[in-house]
């Protein structure tokens, strides 16, 4: 049943693609392209609940390879991927029915709604996927689809550049996980995940191997540090509603097949394997929260961070193997919890991210930061669901990003039972460095959301801004309301996470270790039952709302009460304006220092925000400022002033452009044997074959 529930919606993405083509002809195949998506996202959301409850099938197709069948079951590690791409999904079909409309030409419009389900179809057989074979094949799928759906818009400078990076590093990652599963077995015929995670029969060294070249192969997809170099160029290249599912689903697949290899495959860990991918997850988060600072386009912005979020989710992963090799078994299950529940959180968010300035660029034909402004007053339904998503992603409570983000640290904090003071020192530095991070990724959304939405419109385009197609906010509506009840009601959330780490690690009891069964069996909890822990017993299900670190003796929150304290307070200040507050409303001109009237171009821009930022961290940007003034005649009034400043991107500057310049300089020597003579090359395969000859 679980999987034939999933093949009516690979059936449904099937009739998705195919419709889509209808474009060329007639545009309202689009339309029906976009229903068939939204019927198969809402079929996965169905599946992802029955894998979620217990259901296991498992089916070998009658389709045979050099390497073994293809095959197919439903796991629980697979679940929450399953539903993130089910809602993620939904919301980008209804979404795309009118933004694809925007996209230019009707060629390229029936490739965006092609190519895009065919994407979320290979997400669904990677998750899916019961042996190598099949996940190898499937995850080709995904990333050849992503890769054209990057170019469709080709015409346009760093189009074609961006989508060759793209399909560059994931080819380097397909051959780190093609060998990473070729050394521990997993493509011999017929070995099935299951049946390798059950008999993990590894030698240390092919395990710590096999752990590289996997971290190599899903940290490309993963966005760590170096290999992050796709995402801040593809996502500005691609289409909003691609960007959306790159940046919600596409880059999920990267967590999960870490979790699928590294946790499930490859047995108990060695400890440096958690150390290596906690410090390189840190990196990467600091790393893309700080350049998210600086960027003034949107969709940028929102790739770096991505990269932010995507570190943070490798660091739990990282924390896992560490207190796994340490024999602290809940407390690394706990820890996955927390990377597969801000996968889950962060696929929402930012695909309504993603979607909202897909809504921006459309009203606004633009995305550059300082010229918005003013388009809450514009777009006030599109700027909620937007201020939603950059609440959740800035971690702000009580929403989504600050239940994973408190929770994080608390594990970092609960690391504290490891034995080695270099282990304490540096679960210390990491700690650190990711409240940093999470303090920065909060100014980066302030800047974000003021400076698009706030103020005054700072262009004509921004002035002229009007609400967008209805479709387009209900896309977004789907996945900022999920977002929200996911993060008020945690026995969603945390439950079909819980139910997946469970599924990755054995370890039972995850789910009542981090959100305590206080509305089942109040008398058991004495101190959460006297602060009102079960107040909203009666109406909400699940085991309650109060979620803690494994340990109610060390600390405990509700982001529910959070949420109804704050609703109260907010309430009881504005009836107290109401009633007790001046009520003439008084307007004056805004004083600018007795100077000219006051002109939108004077407003602090997104860029002017975080000048502190560049002067602190300007050795990592390399900031370069350049400022050009004309004083006309008098040598102290300048007449006009043209103000430039570039971010030379470290790891593109110093690590890709050599790399390139190398492999040209390679190329151009291997034209020498490129004669075109085929005496020639007849040569070649003979001293080939000679070659082989002795060495045999």
């Amino acid at each position: 049943m679980p999987l034939e529930l999933l093949a009516a919606a690979l059936a449904c993405y099937a009739v998705a693609s195919v419709t889509g083509l209808g474009v060329l002809r007639w545009r309202a195949f689009g339309d029906v392209s976009s229903a068939a998506g939204v019927v198969a996202g809402v079929l996965v959301v169905i599946t992802a609940a029955t894998w979620l409850g217990g259901a296991r099938d498992a089916v070998a197709l009658p389709v045979s390879t050099p390497l073994g069948g293809l095959a197919f079951s439903s796991t629980p590690l697979a679940a929450t991927f399953l539903l993130l791409t089910g809602l993620v999904g939904t919301g980008i079909s209804l979404f795309s029915a009118g933004y694809t409309r925007h996209v230019g030409g009707a060629l390229r419009q029936a490739c965006v709604h092609c190519l895009l389900n065919l994407s979320f179809a290979g997400v669904v057989l990677v998750l899916a996927a019961a042996n190598a074979i099949t996940f190898l094949l499937a995850w080709e799928v995904m990333v050849i689809s992503t890769y054209v759906l990057v170019t469709v818009e080709f015409d346009r400078p760093g189009r074609p550049q961006a989508a060759f990076l793209m399909l560059a590093l994931s080819k380097i990652g397909f051959i780190a996980m093609a060998v990473g599963f070729l050394a521990i077995g997993s493509l011999r015929t017929g070995v099935t995940f299951t049946e390798l995670s059950q008999h993990p029969a590894l030698s240390a060294g092919v395990a710590s191997a096999a752990f590289v070249l996997f971290l190599i192969g899903f940290g490309v997809k993963a966005g760590l540090v170096p290999l992050q170099g796709w995402l801040p160029e593809a996502h500005p290249a691609a289409p909003a509603n691609v960007s959306a599912a790159l940046s919600g689903i596409v880059v999920a697949m990267g967590v999960y097949g870490l979790i699928l290899t590294v946790v499930t495959l490859l047995g108990t860990p060695a400890a440096w394997w958690g150390y290596l991918t906690l410090g390189v997850g840190v990196i990467t988060a600091i790393y893309g929260v700080l350049f998210s600072l600086l960027v003034p386009n949107l969709k940028r912005m929102l790739a770096y961070s991505t990269v932010e979020n995507l570190g943070f989710m490798v660091a739990m992963v990282g924390l896992a193997l560490v207190f796994t090799s340490s024999h602290q078994d809940l407390l690394g299950g706990a820890a996955l919890v927390v990377a597969i529940l801000h996968a889950l959180y962060h696929a929402l968010l930012k695909s309504t991210a993603f979607m909202g300035a897909g809504c921006v660029d459309v009203a606004a034909h633009g995305l550059d930061l300082d010229r918005l402004g003013g388009l809450a007053r514009r777009m006030r339904f599109a700027t909620l669901l937007f201020f939603v998503a950059a609440m959740g992603l800035a971690g702000i409570p009580p929403l989504n990003g600050f239940q994973t983000e408190w929770l994080g640290l608390q594990m970092l904090i609960r690391a504290r039972i490891l034995t080695t003071p270099e282990s304490r020192l540096y679960m210390a530095g990491a700690g650190m460095l990711l409240t940093l991070t999470f303090a920065l990724a909060t100014t980066a959304y302030v800047r974000v959301f003021g400076g698009a939405f706030l103020g005054a419109p700072r262009s004509r385009d921004a002035s002229n801004a009007r609400e967008v197609p209805r479709t387009m906010r209900l896309g977004m509506l789907i996945t900022a309301g999920a977002a929200v009840i996911t993060a008020l009601v945690p026995a969603v959330g945390i439950g079909a996470a819980a139910t997946s780490a469970g599924g990755a690690t054995r370890v039972p009891g995850l789910l009542d270790a981090m959100l305590p069964p206080i509305f089942l069996h109040p008398s058991q909890f004495a101190l959460p039952v006297r602060l009102g822990g079960t107040f909203l017993s009666q109406i909400l299900p699940g085991n309650g709302v109060v979620i803690t670190p494994t340990s109610f003796s060390y600390s405990f929150i509700s982001p529910t009460y959070i949420f109804l304290s704050l609703m109260a307070i907010i309430a009881l200040v504005t009836v107290c304006i109401h009633f007790l507050g001046r009520r003439e409303r008084v307007e004056h001109d805004v004083w600018v220092g007795g100077g000219p009237p006051f002109r939108p171009s004077m407003q602090y821009t997104a860029t002017a925000f975080t000048n502190l930022f560049r002067s602190t961290f300007g050795g990592v940007f390399g900031d370069q400022r350049t400022v050009q003034q004309d004083y006309h005649q008098a040598p102290y009034y300048a007449h006009s002033v043209r103000y430039e400043r570039r971010v030379v991107e470290p790891v593109a500057t110093y690590l890709y452009r050599p790399l390139v310049a190398a492999a040209r300089r390679v190329s151009a020597w291997s034209r020498v044997i490129q004669t075109g003579n085929v005496s020639l090359y007849l040569l070649y395969l003979v001293a080939v074959f000679v070659v082989v000859l002795l060495i045999h």
